[in-house]
């Protein structure tokens, strides 16, 4: 009679750690997926700011070629005006 009621203590035993352990699985799971989500709203929001640096990288650029060709008319037309007062 001893065994078997140390048998169902056992059995008792394992079946309460099933539960404890299913329920942390279940937890464990839940994170997993929200972890997940999260990482997929990362990668969107990563996106958005490479596009973004992306177009700010050619707005500068462009504004730089801009700014290039300005002070090469502005030097140029100093080099005119140089001339023309030597001339003079």
């Amino acid at each position: 009679m001893k065994e078997i009621e140390d048998l169902e203590k056992m059995l008792d035993t394992m079946i309460e750690n099933y539960r404890k352990l299913k329920e942390e699985n279940r937890e464990l799971w839940s994170k997993v997926k929200q972890l997940n989500e999260k990482i997929l709203v990362l990668e969107k929001e990563k996106e958005q700011l490479e596009k973004t640096l992306e177009n700010h990288k050619r707005s500068l650029n462009t504004l730089v070629e801009k700014i290039q060709r300005f002070l090469s008319f502005t030097a140029n037309q100093e080099m005119i005006q140089d001339e023309e007062e030597s001339e003079r």
